[in-house]
């Protein structure tokens, strides 16, 4: 197996984890204000596109299960430790998404705050090891502040301007 290529476990696991998000995603644009008292249609309220992308993600998640599946993932699970669990990335990648879900969005700081903290760090983190190795860490903390600021003030002007849906 090539050393780069993600093991079967990893794709397995990782589509179960996508299909899980897309699940919620659709479960919470179903429960979304529908805006009757607009007089919106099927078409124009808020969760359709939510529902629409959540629906994608899954698609794709069973794909990736799927493919995952025929590649032998589920051959001898319960004797070998998954290459998945050796990596730093995955588990940076959920410790930020819950401190983004659950420390930075409702608790105080307005959405678009919070969403280019997030994104900012994500960036930085991400980018953190080639950075150093470039000399070019002062720039890439910008860069991932910018990055963040224009990110986050683009995501809330969509949901709140077009789609129509409050954000906290």
């Amino acid at each position: 197996m090539d050393e780069n290529k993600p093991s079967p476990i990893a794709d397995f696991v990782t589509g179960a984890v996508w299909l899980a998000l897309a699940v919620a995603i659709i479960i919470g644009a179903w429960k979304m204000d529908r805006l009757e008292h607009l007089q919106t249609t099927i078409y124009t309220m808020p969760g359709s596109m939510a529902a629409l992308l959540g629906g994608v993600i899954g698609l794709m998640a069973i794909i990736l299960m799927l493919r995952s599946i025929l590649a032998g993932a589920l051959a001898g699970v319960l004797w070998q430790k998954p290459r998945w669990m050796d990596h730093w990335r995955l588990i940076a990648v959920l410790v930020l998404c819950l401190g983004y879900a659950i420390g930075l969005v409702g608790h105080g700081l307005p959405f678009w705050l919070g969403s280019a903290i997030f994104v900012a760090v994500f960036v930085f983190i991400f980018q953190f090891a080639d950075r150093r190795r470039d000399g070019t860490l002062i720039r890439g903390a910008a860069f991932a502040i910018v990055l963040g600021l224009i990110s986050s003030f683009a995501i809330h002007y969509a949901f709140q301007d077009v789609f129509l849906v409050r954000l906290p």
